[in-house]
């Protein structure tokens, strides 16, 4: 039978329209839009699916799976992407913040078949491919199995006359197909889903049609959520999207893609501020229970960031320490060590990561926002609740600016400065454009950076004070001078307030 030259091209696009087929229906007759109309052998991929007993993965949209050759694949809606080899019992970085210890198991088997024509038109270039995928899967010892059925269209865009008339034969079949009941095929353009890594696949035999996925399989709710414009529905809004964030970030934390460990850390800290500044909403003692467990974890992450930041700060002060006076070989020296103390941080911070302490965090925040356990102030309306909350920690912000004022050299007070800045922020932030506040964003931020910087600098004269060696006693020299400098910006700053 005659098929595409090269059946591997990675030149012919991918699929671009498919259709959701509910019944055993035949593809039209293509044979009048084509010169040749050539036939692959059916193509039969066998898969295993793999969750916890539980549905962990199937409830996040989630489908792993592995083929008949060893090679893993994860899709989170958006198209399957290849795993570093693995074998069945080895840890998943990116599904840990999913799985949290529990096991794998296989939960499903599926059979892909695709059946693939190949059309030319009169001058024997190939300008569409038709594919007809069938997909059965069930439980292992399943007797029933489900069965999903596509059709796929891809063409090389050229519009001729062949293309025009194969997808209006299947688009045809497909509205004339409807069942008794009127059940309708579905249609899906796929353009905007092919580009990337999955532009030029083809449907080649040795490349079956991507098909879509069912829905995500959804664990009932036990509770219902609390009634929206409530004190009580806008924290569990505000915790959920920051527990996405974190989910998001932890997988990067483990694969150690730069500026994860900051953000992670920055996401645990925007959960506890935004439980402490919105207190009453919830149940105080369901909300502390939270905070102490994300505390403990964000410290470990905060001694692997110091680490990184005292790593970077070093290095800084280096490159601006007047010429001649700091020796190569002891700055080479200490920023070596410096490294190595960053490296053993983060990989302690790994351990952590893959402990019962960081998973029993986690689900002791997804237990809250799903049982959303009322406080006194549960029911308050959204607005004024968060008014009052917000200028309470107004209050707080300028009891730390007047004692930062009042004592400017101590350092534990601009310490506490920042964070009741930060605090305040991050409250702002979670209400949005729900108050006046947020228009005093961009003042909170420079004092926090501010501050920061200056702290980073005091922290680095620290440990460089440690060292006996003149190399060290410069980059401290230059490192105090930095901290002076942003300390005094901070206090300008805060006078701003």
């Amino acid at each position: 039978m005659p098929q595409r030259d090269d059946p591997h091209d990675d030149d012919f696009p991918a699929p671009r329209l498919t259709w959701r087929v509910p019944d055993a229906r035949r593809l039209p007759a293509l044979e009048p839009y084509a010169d040749v109309v050539g036939r692959v052998p059916h193509v039969i991929v066998r898969e295993t699916v793999w969750d916890t007993s539980d549905g962990v993965l199937a409830a996040a949209g989630i489908d792993l799976v592995r083929s008949e050759d060893g090679t893993w694949t994860i899709d989170r809606g958006d198209g399957p992407e290849h795993l570093a080899d693995r074998t069945a019992d080895a840890p998943v970085p990116e599904l840990a913040v999913y799985l949290r210890g529990r096991p794998l198991t296989v939960v499903r088997r599926r059979d892909t078949t695709t059946a693939l024509l190949v059309l030319h038109s009169r001058d024997g270039r190939v300008r569409a491919e038709v594919a007809d995928v069938r997909v059965d899967e069930g439980a292992p010892g399943e007797p029933v199995l489900r069965v999903g059925r596509w059709w796929a269209l891809a063409d090389d865009g050229s519009e001729h006359a062949l293309v025009r008339g194969v997808e209006r034969a299947m688009l045809d079949a497909a509205e004339d197909s409807k069942d008794a009941e009127g059940t309708d095929v579905a249609r899906t353009d796929t353009a905007s889903t092919t580009e990337g890594d999955e532009r030029g696949a083809g449907l080649s035999e040795q490349s079956p049609v991507q098909v879509p996925r069912g829905a995500p399989v959804r664990r009932p709710a036990g509770v219902r959520r609390p009634r929206s414009g409530t004190a009580a529905r806008f924290v569990v809004d505000a915790l959920a999207t920051l527990r996405a964030d974190v989910v998001r970030i932890d997988p990067l934390v483990r694969r150690g893609e730069p500026d994860a460990l900051h953000a992670h850390r920055g996401s645990l800290r925007r959960i506890r501020s935004v439980l402490a500044v919105f207190r009453g909403a919830l149940d105080r003692d369901a909300t502390e229970a939270v905070r102490r467990s994300l505390g403990h974890v964000g410290r470990a992450a905060g001694v692997a960031r110091d680490a990184e930041v005292l790593a970077a700060t070093v290095r800084s002060l280096a490159d601006r320490a007047p010429l001649g006076l700091v020796d190569d070989a002891a700055s080479a020296g200490l920023l070596g060590r410096l490294a190595t103390a960053h490296r053993e941080a983060v990989a302690g911070f790994d351990e952590v990561l893959r402990s019962a302490e960081w998973f029993d965090a986690l689900d002791a925040l997804d237990a809250l926002i799903a049982d959303a356990p009322p406080g006194p102030r549960a029911g308050d309306a959204v607005r004024p609740f968060v008014e009052r909350r917000l200028h309470r920690e107004r209050r707080r912000m300028r009891r730390a600016r007047d004692t930062a004022a009042a004592r400017a050299g101590d350092l534990e007070v601009l310490h506490d400065a920042r964070k009741a800045a930060r605090r305040l922020r991050y409250g702002v932030e979670a209400v949005g454009g729900s108050v006046a506040g947020h228009q005093h964003l961009g003042r909170l931020r420079k004092v926090q950076a501010a501050l920061g910087d200056g702290l980073d600098a005091a922290h680095a004269v620290a440990a460089l004070q440690l060292g006996t060696d003149f190399t060290a006693g410069v980059l401290a020299t230059v490192g105090r001078q930095r901290a002076d400098r942003r300390f005094r910006r901070g206090r300008e700053l805060l006078a701003r307030l």
